[in-house]
């Protein structure tokens, strides 16, 4: 029998429907198993679940053969630890204080730090690569580096059991992997028993030994990763058509979903004649792949840096950063966490004091006035508090606000705005709920609205992905390139997801500590050289057979280390599998 399952469970928030009814689950003991499906089918529900956070409205969960709820808290806690998706710090407290509250079901009231507590303590912050953040406030530092410290404190907690609620989020590529490796480390050399609600397909396949799909507040599948993440099963959780590459070198399923660009990428492909964007030789063209080619005719940069150097607290963080931004075009700013690219995005939108230059359609950023540089860039920041009780429809239509005048307010204009804004994002049913009652997928498609709502012709976008499923990712990828090939708007991005990276964009600014190391299209700057010098991690980067652009997966083995002078290359993969493949042409991946 497992320590940890739930049965029968139905669980509700308030009075409110059902969000997951009549469902079983046993967790296998002393393995990592991942919890996926789309935003809002009840996984972040089940997990709070089992921690104890809510009450089933019917049913039980069970540890260790004991109704959890007839259990004390603090034994609970010492069981069983959880890091939540949305976890807040007090004002200034500082790095290492706020992992040692793990410690807190360890002691009594009043009684100091034992030598085990600061031992405890000690070695969380070295797993999860934060101890040199120890002094620092947390409320300072980069969204990544806050996330570690979290899962710091989770691991401080030393419970057998370990909840883990998107702890990947805010994490660059090498830091994503440096948390996966820890989650299998914890499993298969401590015998923990780890339980992650995991967003990112691939990260669910990379690390798990058992994977619970769920869709609607149900369980469609279970069991090992290669059974469960196949194609006909993922479009029947995320309803996306996705690819399964089967990696040679790491024998992991890697899923590459296809959005609706794709087929018209496809279609460009066969009226100019063009093999999906790839070479004959299997390498990439340096200008993308068919259909992304420069408009003859626009302006060559939207936006420019010139020198830019900005920081905060007078710690600099950006470094004589000179980058620029082709009109009309999307971009992609990548790199690991606490490079630069959320500071690089808010000095390019003038939210930073820096010293040097930005150049925005010709004219130098100061040039213009507030509400009139508003009409003309809009920006998505990373994170934004939102006035408590505020309905979604009201934060929307504060994008309209650069547009309004003391003698002319809301118009009609504004409110056809608000409600296309409302409908390509997929939030015009949730117009009359309160912003902090939503999922945080659902808030990040929310803010989304607001900017689109602005109605400027560059958008910045800072990890515009976040805490979305692969469904709702996609869709807002597809909806950045349908506004850029349909109204000719220019975006920046920044994301995390390299495939995504390199498939959405035209342009890529790669940063690494503080600075631009390499720009330019993806198929020239997405090397295998460049992710390992870059990110320090060794990863397989290949053409996409139907596209044409990089596909980056992660190599197996704990090593950041190049491969051995004269090794052949390693490996990428054999074979993809799916409708899209299918409908295409011959499914071979080369290396």
């Amino acid at each position: 029998m497992s320590r940890l399952l739930a049965d029968r469970v139905t669980l509700a928030y308030g009075r409110g429907p059902a969000v997951v009814e009549s469902l079983s689950v046993s967790v296998p003991d002393g393995v990592v198993t991942s919890i996926i499906g789309p935003n809002g089918c009840g996984k972040s529900t089940l997990l709070r679940a089992l921690a104890r956070l809510i009450a089933p409205a019917s049913g039980t969960v069970i540890l260790d053969g004991e109704a959890i709820h007839r259990l004390p808290t603090k034994e609970v806690a010492r069981r069983l630890g959880l890091l939540p998706q949305h976890p807040s710090a007090p004002d200034v407290i500082a790095v290492e204080d706020l992992v040692r509250r793990g410690r807190y079901p360890h002691r009594s009231l009043l009684q100091p730090m034992s030598a085990q507590d600061h031992a405890a303590v000690e070695r969380a912050l070295e797993l999860a690569g934060v101890a040199h953040l120890r002094e620092r406030a947390v409320d300072e530092l980069s969204g990544g580096q806050r996330q570690r410290v979290w899962i710091a404190m989770a691991l401080a907690q030393e419970t057998p059991i370990l909840l883990l609620d998107e702890p990947t989020t805010y994490l660059d590529l090498a830091h994503q992997q440096e948390i996966l490796r820890l989650i299998r480390r914890l499993a298969r050399q401590e015998g923990r028993t780890v339980v992650a609600v995991l967003h990112d397909v691939n990260a669910a396949a990379w690390v798990s030994d058992h994977v619970i799909a769920m869709r609607d507040g149900t369980i469609v599948a279970q069991g090992p990763p290669g059974e469960v993440l196949q194609p006909r099963t993922l479009q029947q959780v995320y309803g996306v058509e996705c690819d399964v590459v089967e990696c040679a070198s790491s024998g992991i399923p890697w899923c590459v979903a296809r959005g609706r660009s794709l087929w018209r990428m496809l279609e460009l492909a066969a009226e100019t004649g063009e093999n999906g964007g790839e070479r004959g030789d299997g390498s990439l063209p340096e200008d993308g792949p068919a259909g992304r080619r420069s408009r003859p005719g626009a302006p060559r940069d939207a936006l420019q840096a010139r020198g830019l150097s900005a920081g905060y607290d007078g710690r600099t963080v950006l470094r004589d950063v000179s980058a620029a931004f082709p009109a009309g075009k999307v971009s992609a700013i990548v790199g690991p966490n606490a490079c630069g690219k959320s500071t690089l995005l808010r000095a390019l939108a003038g939210l930073l004091p820096a010293e040097g230059e930005v150049w925005l359609n010709g004219r130098p950023l100061h040039a213009f006035r507030p509400r009139a540089l508003a009409r003309e860039l809009g920006i998505l920041a990373q994170e934004a508090p939102v006035p408590p009780g505020m309905l979604v429809e009201d934060l929307v239509a504060c994008g309209r606000y650069p547009h309004q005048r003391w003698y002319r307010q809301w118009t009609p204009e504004d409110q056809r705005a608000v409600e296309r804004a409302l409908e390509v994002t997929g939030t015009a049913e949730l117009r009359w709920r309160p912003v902090e009652a939503l999922s945080g997928g659902q808030r990040q498609r929310v803010r989304l609205a607001m900017a689109l709502a602005q109605s400027t012709p560059v958008l910045l976008l800072d990890e515009p992905t976040t805490f979305l499923d692969l469904a709702h990712q996609i869709e807002v990828l597809e909806l950045v390139r349908e506004l850029n090939e349909t109204e000719g708007k220019t975006v920046v991005m920044v994301l995390h997801d390299l495939c995504q990276a390199s498939f959405y964009a035209d342009h890529l600014v790669v940063m690494k500590e503080g600075r631009v190391v390499a720009e330019g299209p993806p198929g020239s700057v997405m090397t295998e050289e460049m992710v390992r010098e870059v990110f320090g991690m060794r990863c397989s980067v290949f053409p996409d057979p139907l596209t044409g652009t990089p596909l980056v997966v992660p190599q197996g083995g704990d090593a950041a280390s190049p491969a051995p002078a004269g090794a052949a290359p390693a490996a990428q993969a054999e074979t993809i599998h799916g409708e899209t493949a299918r409908a295409s042409r011959p499914p071979v991946l080369r290396g």
